[in-house]
């Protein structure tokens, strides 16, 4: 493994493969982070978690089930990178569900978005499905800051809304 865009070397990467698996498989990703992730606190474990479950929920939900699973482990600075491979090449969209509004669905992607520094897609060149990743830093901050440097709670991190 080499040197990234962002100057890290990474310490670690592991991938847990998902095809012909079912939503029954999140305990295993869950519990599969959190192994791979046992050196780091618990407020960064959780992020990571979530988001892994996430990304892999939206692939079982929007892009005919996911094909792989993998983590990037960087520690200088420290940040996780998630990568969840599925079969559908359209692209997920912010906010939305395609079950339609009165689903009460399509938050998912806005908690990502939230816990995440930086997150996208990638279609993979043969046409059969896409990459989406997030990006998660584990750098200790003095505080969780929205961008204008006011202090934001966790609950507001996870409102949809806010």
């Amino acid at each position: 493994m080499g040197e990234d865009a962002a100057g890290s070397k990474p310490a670690a990467m592991w991938e847990l493969d998902l095809v012909n698996s079912s939503p029954g498989a999140l305990v295993e990703v869950r519990r599969w982070a959190a192994a791979e992730l046992a050196d780091l606190g618990d407020a960064h474990l959780n992020d990571v978690m979530m988001v892994a479950v996430e990304l892999v929920t939206n692939a079982y939900d929007h892009g005919d089930g996911p094909r792989v699973i993998r983590m990037v482990h960087h520690r200088t600075p420290c940040w996780i990178e998630i990568e969840v491979d599925d079969f559908n090449v359209q692209a997920p969209a912010l906010g939305r569900s395609r079950f339609g509004p009165e689903a009460h669905r399509g938050r998912g992607l806005v908690l990502v978005d939230r816990l995440s520094s930086a997150w996208g897609t990638r279609e993979h060149g043969d046409g059969n499905g896409k990459t989406v990743w997030a990006r998660i830093s584990c750098q200790e901050s003095p505080c969780d800051c929205d961008p204008d440097g006011s202090a934001r709670t966790r609950d507001a991190a996870l409102d949809p809304v806010g």
